[in-house]
C-alpha cells in the first residue's frame, strides 16, 4: 500500500575504489562502460527491455481511474471491497516495478537526461494514482467496524489486510474527507520538490575543488573520495578534505536552508492537516510507537557520554596527540586497518561468516552475492552512499561505491542484510503486509554487522589487527547510535523552533546543530566552526525523524544477535520468523516477539553498556 523502501546507509560511511583485483587504481572517477558487466546490477531482471517498461506505463495511465467504479460500493459486499483492492494492488505493483527502475537507472547515472525524464513521468503518474484512489481509506472508515469484520472473516484475500483495517480503526481521526485525502494527494508530488532540490544541488550542481592526497597529488573531491581521505595519517591531508567539502557546502549553505526549510514546512502542514499535536507525533504514529522511545533514547544516550569521552581520550593517546579534531577521529589506529579487500575476498568472507545462520541463509546470500544484485563501483556521476531497494516482483538490489576497505565489505554485508530481510519478507508476505516499516529496517543490516564483527574477532589473533576491529566496531556504534541520536535531536528540535514559529535560518539552523554537538563532545574535542553547518549535508532530514530508527535499530540488532551467537534455544527461529514478517504487525511487537522490547530504555542501555566493554577491551589491549 506504500511506496517501496529505500534502505540507505549514511554517506559518510562510504569511501572511494582503490584496490587490487577487478579494476586498476585511478586517480579518476571511471566511467560505466569502464566497469565489468559482472559488478553492474542487471536491470534486465525487472524489466528486460524500456519497451517493457513503455508497456507497462501505457497499461496504468489506460486504467489508472478504474477504481472508481467501486466508489460508494465499498461497504456494500465483501466481494465489491475484494474486487477493488485486488484491482488496487495490481496498478501499485506495477507501479512500484516502474519507479524503482527508473530510479535505480537514474541513481546509476544522476545525469543522464533519459533517466531522469522516466522518473519524472513515474512520479507523475504514480501522483495520480495516488490522487484517483484518494476515496479509498476515507471510505473504509464508514463502513462500521463489525461489518468490516465480517468481510475479512468472509474472504481469505481480505485476511491479509486485516492489520491495515485494525490499524485504520486506530488512527480513524486522522484520516481526512474524501475531498480532503484527494487534496493531500494532490499536493504529494510538490512536497517532494523539497528533497528533489536537495538531491539536484548536491548530486548534480555542487563541484568540489581539487585538493592533495597522501602521495601529494591533485585529485578530484568527492562524497566517496572524502571518507577516504579523512583516514589519512597526515593532518594536512584531513584538514584540506574537510575544508573542502565544508568549504563547498558553505557557498549553498542558504539555498540548503531554504529546501530544509520547505521540507519542515511540509511536515508541519501534514501534521496540521491530519490533527497532530507535532510533526514528531504524527512521523511516529504511523508505526505505532509513543514519541516517549523517541524522548527516552535521547535521555539514554546522555547518560552514556562518560564511554565516548573514554573512547576520544584514548585515540588522543594512541595518535599522540593533545588535540584532536573531529575530523582527525576517522583515521585508522593500527597499520592492519588499512587492509584492503577485493570485492570477491569480501564476497568469500562474509560467506564464511554466515555460517552461522545455517545452510539456507549461506545459500541465499550467495546467490545475492553471485546474481547481479549489486551495484559495486563508484563511477562517475553514480549516486553516492550505499543502498538496498527492489519492489515485492522483483528481488531486491543494492547500491555500492566500494573501494576494498574493511569498511566496505561491512557496509556491503549490512546491505545484504536489508536485502535478505526483503527476500525472506516476499517470500512469506502478501503484497499487502510485505512492505515493513522503517523501524525495524535496520536490524537486520545491523544485525550483520554484528555476525561479521564477531567472526572476525574470533578468527584473527594478531593484537594489533584485533584491537583495529574493537575500533572499527565502537566507531560503527559511535556513528549509529551516538551520531544519529544525535541527528535525532538536532531533528527534533528544528521541527520544534518551526512549530514555535521561529524562522529555521542559515544562523538558527546552525547555533541548533553545533550547540548539540558541543554537549556530547565539548572538552574531549576540538569542534570547527564549520561544522555548524553539518545539518547542510545530511540527506536523511528531509525524511523527517528517520535517523533515530538507525539507533534503535543497532540496540535491537545488538541483541537479538548476540542470543543468536550465544546459541539461545528458539533464537534463530525466532530471528528467521521476524525476517519473514513484513508488516503483519507493529514493529515494537514483531521485535517483542523476535526477542527485544524497545518500548524501554534497557536495549539502549545494554548497548551503551557493550560500547563501555568494547573500549575496555582497547584500553586492556593497549596496556599489553
Amino acid at each position: 500500500m506504500k511506496r517501496p523502501i529505500v534502505l540507505i546507509i549514511m554517506v559518510s560511511m562510504i569511501l572511494p575504489f582503490a584496490f587490487a583485483g577487478e579494476m586498476d587504481q585511478s586517480k579518476q572517477i571511471p566511467t560505466r562502460d569502464e566497469i565489468q558487466e559482472q559488478y553492474r546490477w542487471n536491470l534486465a531482471d525487472i524489466y528486460p527491455t524500456p519497451e517493457d517498461w513503455e508497456k507497462d506505463f501505457a497499461h496504468v495511465e489506460k486504467n489508472i481511474d478504474v477504481l472508481k467504479r467501486y466508489k460508494g460500493k465499498l461497504g456494500k459486499s465483501a466481494s465489491n471491497l475484494e474486487k477493488c483492492l485486488r484491482e488496487s494492488e495490481e496498478l501499485e505493483r506495477m507501479l512500484d516495478k516502474m519507479y524503482v527502475a527508473a530510479h535505480l537507472l537514474k541513481d546509476q547515472d544522476t545525469k543522464n537526461s533519459a533517466s531522469q525524464a522516466m522518473a519524472s513521468r513515474i512520479a507523475s503518474l504514480n501522483q495520480r494514482f495516488y490522487q484517483e484512489r484518494a476515496f479509498l481509506w476515507p471510505e473504509l472508515q464508514t463502513i462500521p467496524e463489525k461489518k468490516l469484520n465480517q468481510f475479512v472473516q468472509s474472504s481469505d484475500y481480505l485476511q491479509q489486510y486485516r492489520h491495515a483495517f485494525d490499524d485504520m480503526v486506530r488512527q480513524k481521526e486522522h484520516i481526512l474527507s474524501e475531498r480532503e485525502e484527494e487534496l493531500l494527494a494532490m499536493a504529494g508530488d510538490m512536497a517532494a520538490e523539497f528533497s528533489g532540490v536537495r538531491e539536484a544541488l548536491t548530486q548534480a550542481d555542487i563541484v568540489f575543488p581539487q585538493v592533495k592526497d597522501d602521495e601529494g597529488d591533485l585529485i578530484e573531491l568527492s562524497y566517496g573520495r572524502y571518507a577516504a581521505l579523512l583516514e589519512s595519517k597526515d593532518p594536512e591531508v584531513r584538514r584540506n578534505a574537510f575544508k573542502g567539502m565544508y568549504g563547498t557546502f558553505d557557498k549553498f549553505k542558504n539555498t540548503s536552508a531554504a529546501a530544509y526549510r520547505g521540507s519542515v514546512k511540509k511536515d508541519i502542514f501534514y501534521a496540521q492537516a491530519r490533527g497532530y499535536d507535532s510533526c514528531i507525533e504524527m512521523a511516529l504514529d504511523g508505526d505505532n510507537v509513543p514519541v516517549e522511545v523517541y524522548d527516552n533514547l535521547i535521555a539514554t544516550v546522555h547518560e552514556y557520554m562518560e564511554p565516548l569521552h573514554r573512547y576520544m581520550n584514548l585515540r588522543k593517546k594512541i595518535m599522540g596527540v593533545d588535540e584532536l579534531h573531529l575530523y582527525d577521529t576517522s583515521v585508522p589506529i593500527v597499520a592492519e586497518s588499512e587492509v584492503k579487500y577485493s570485492y570477491e575476498e569480501a564476497k568469500n568472507m562474509i560467506i564464511d561468516a554466515l555460517a552461522v545462520m545455517g545452510p539456507q541463509f549461506q545459500e541465499d546470500a550467495k546467490n545475492a552475492l553471485n546474481s547481479r544484485w549489486v551495484d559495486v563501483f563508484e563511477t562517475r556521476n553514480k549516486r553516492s552512499g550505499a543502498y538496498s531497494w527492489g519492489t515485492y516482483d522483483t528481488h531486491p538490489y543494492m547500491l555500492m561505491n566500494y573501494n576494498g576497505t574493511r569498511n566496505d565489505m561491512f557496509t556491503l554485508i549490512h546491505e545484504l542484510g536489508h536485502s535478505l530481510h526483503s527476500y525472506y519478507t516476499n517470500q512469506r508476505q502478501p503484497y499487502a503486509t510485505a512492505n515493513y516499516s522503517l523501524f525495524v529496517a535496520e536490524v537486520a543490516s545491523t544485525f550483520l554487522e554484528n555476525i561479521l564483527m564477531n567472526y572476525m574477532l574470533q578468527t584473527i589473533e594478531d593484537k594489533n589487527e584485533k584491537l583495529s576491529l574493537l575500533d572499527q566496531w565502537a566507531d560503527n556504534i559511535q556513528g549509529t547510535l551516538y551520531t544519529q541520536v544525535l541527528f535525532a535531536e538536532f531533528e527534533r528540535e528544528a521541527h520544534s523552533l518551526a512549530e514555535q514559529g521561529i524562522p529555521l535560518t542559515v544562523e538558527s539552523l546552525s547555533k541548533t546543530y553545533f550547540d548539540i554537538l558541543s554537549s556530547y563532545y565539548e572538552g574531549v574535542l576540538v569542534l570547527d566552526e564549520e561544522y555548524a553547518l553539518t545539518w547542510s549535508r545530511i540527506p536523511h532530514f528531509f525524511r523527517q525523524f528517520y535517523v533515530y530508527k538507525y539507533a534503535t535499530s543497532i540496540c535491537a540488532s545488538t541483541a537479538l544477535s548476540k542470543k543468536v551467537l550465544d546459541k539461545e534455544p528458539g533464537a534463530m527461529e525466532n530471528y528467521m520468523d521476524f525476517l519473514h514478517s513484513g508488516s503483519s504487525d507493529y514493529p515494537i511487537e514483531l521485535l517483542k516477539k523476535a526477542g527485544v522490547d524497545m518500548s524501554t530504555p534497557e536495549p539502549i542501555a545494554n548497548t551503551l553498556e557493550l560500547y563501555n566493554d568494547i573500549v575496555t577491551q582497547m584500553e586492556a589491549l593497549l596496556a599489553k
